[in-house]
């Protein structure tokens, strides 16, 4: 969990413990009765028993994964005040650098909505990245109050749906 912490306060640009969300401790939970393979609530980490127990493959790729995922929402900014597919978009990022991308995933160009979540998000979010080196860090920072869509015009210098339509031609040739 240091691991991912200390990958998670890299990407997002949270070099210092006052830009961090203020969590002393953070515990893992292994959940016999969950509908979830993962989720965090404060800062708990629970992970579904059936998800570890049925597992294909690599393990502890595949549980890394999920953790650098949850460890994200552990120290990411709009918990409650960003729409989820931003949130758990963001998370996805972070799993994308990472470089914990399952087979499943969507590929840069995927997706019908640039805010639907998970991977969509993740890849979406990385074209952005790099159109502006930190920018995630940048949008990040922005939701520690909440959550606009003006955020990309203020980092980017164009609306999000404007965007999403220069991402999509990209990947559509």
């Amino acid at each position: 969990m240091a691991a991912a912490s200390e990958f998670i306060w890299r990407i997002l640009q949270q070099n210092t413990p006052a830009e961090r969300t203020n969590r002393p401790q953070v515990f893992l939970f292994v959940d016999q009765e969950s509908q979830y393979i993962a989720y965090v609530v404060n800062n708990e980490v629970h992970f579904n028993d059936d998800y570890i127990e049925n597992i294909k493959g690599d393990i502890k790729w595949d549980f890394n994964g999920v953790l650098f995922h949850e460890m994200s929402h552990i120290w990411q900014n709009g918990i409650g005040k960003a729409p989820g597919g931003v949130i758990e978009g963001i998370a996805d990022y972070v799993r994308l650098k990472a470089n914990y991308i399952p087979a499943h995933w969507v590929k840069a160009g995927g997706g019908d909505r640039w805010d639907q979540g998970y991977d969509i998000t993740a890849r979406f979010l990385d074209y952005c990245n790099g159109l502006r080196n930190g920018f995630v860090a940048e949008l990040n920072k922005k939701m520690k109050d909440g959550y606009n869509d003006i955020y990309f015009v203020d980092l980017l210098g164009k609306n999000v749906n404007q965007l999403w339509t220069d991402y999509k031609a990209k990947f559509t040739n």
